[in-house]
């Protein structure tokens, strides 16, 4: 810190490391979810073609929508932690030095709101919005997994007597 309470630069170099190191880790999860997955539904897939089992398959199915829910948090927290870096380093918010803490970096809502505007605020803040699902790390991936499931729980279906 400087005598005047402005923090230093080689301090505001620091706290940017530290917010880039959780988007790092973050990012790092989100391929770990993905490389986790694949062995989980080549198992529960290949084994429901090969015993004719839809359970199975239904099970793979529920394993793609857990790493899903679990990688598109990785993905908002990510993005949350990017408005914070931005705030940071743009100056735009009065972030607390080395605070890693993302939202220092939203806007606070205000108690004026209607409670059905504050909730929907809210909700923005802790769940994905539908533009984060459909983000193209999540939806080509998780959706293709899902398509194969879908089509091999028909096929037997289709099969079974």
């Amino acid at each position: 810190m400087t005598d005047s309470g402005v923090p230093c630069r080689e301090d505001l170099h620091k706290h940017l490391d530290f917010i880039q190191a959780v988007v790092t880790r973050m990012a790092g999860a989100s391929a770990n979810a993905k490389a986790w997955l694949l062995p989980v539904v080549t198992a529960t897939y290949g084994y429901a073609l090969t015993k004719n089992a839809e359970s199975i398959a239904l099970l793979g199915i529920g394993a793609v929508l857990l790493f899903l829910f679990l990688d598109v948090n990785y993905l908002r927290q990510e993005k949350a932690y990017r408005r914070l870096y931005d705030a940071v380093a743009k100056g735009t918010k009065t972030v607390p030095l080395f605070s890693l803490d993302p939202s220092d970096a939203d806007d606070p809502i205000p108690e004026h709101l209607e409670w059905r505007e504050r909730a929907r605020r809210l909700r923005r803040r802790w769940f994905p919005e539908w533009r984060t699902w459909a983000s193209w790390s999540i939806a080509p991936f998780y959706g293709s997994l899902l398509v194969v499931g879908l089509v091999i729980i028909i096929r037997l279906c289709a099969v079974s007597p």
